[in-house]
């Protein structure tokens, strides 16, 4: 008489955590990261060259109008694409294996973002109001440098952020999530 086996029930592994978003999820999310990033970068090349520009500018109308354009990018585009940004990145960090802190690159591309965010709008934002009075009054003073010394530290920081996207270094910090 031959015994017949009885099938054995896997259970599937569960990892720690929060569930791992589904494939199709995290590619919509993903897209949205690396549009909002994208995008978020290229405000920033902008800006640096409206600073530059203005800087260079000799005619006071050009200065006015050229921070004035300055400090509505400010507002209705660095701020919301560098929330989105934040926000997709660490939804996408917690419902995938990469995880938000468990790599080191995600963990400073996170500070790195948060940095970006703040920063610029506790310093050139008030220097580029600062800056659109100063040219109304016909005056070449330092809120103009403050505004492009903080355009150059975007460029710089959210140019370092995408380089850590691509090349994945340092490996893992040993956190959970």
């Amino acid at each position: 008489m031959t015994a017949t086996a009885t099938p054995v029930r896997r259970t599937p592994r569960t990892r720690p955590g929060p569930p791992r978003l589904p494939r199709n999820a995290r590619r919509l999310l993903l897209t949205a990261h690396v549009v909002t990033s994208v995008g978020w970068l290229g405000v920033a090349y902008a800006l640096l060259v409206m600073a530059l520009s203005a800087q260079a500018s000799a005619d006071p109308g050009t200065r006015v109008a050229t921070y004035a354009l300055m400090l509505s990018f400010d507002n209705a585009a660095m701020l919301p694409l560098g929330l989105a940004a934040l926000v997709t990145g660490v939804i996408l960090g917690v419902g995938s294996h990469w995880g938000v802190l468990r790599h080191w690159w995600v963990a400073v591309k996170l500070v790195l973002n948060i940095a970006v965010l703040v920063v610029p709008m506790l310093t050139r934002h008030p220097a580029l109001v600062d800056a659109v009075d100063t040219a109304r009054a016909g005056l070449l003073t330092e809120p103009a440098q403050q505004v492009l010394d903080g355009s150059i530290a975007s460029v710089v920081v959210l140019t370092v952020a995408t380089v850590l996207s691509v090349y994945k270094p340092w490996g893992k910090t040993g956190a959970p999530i």
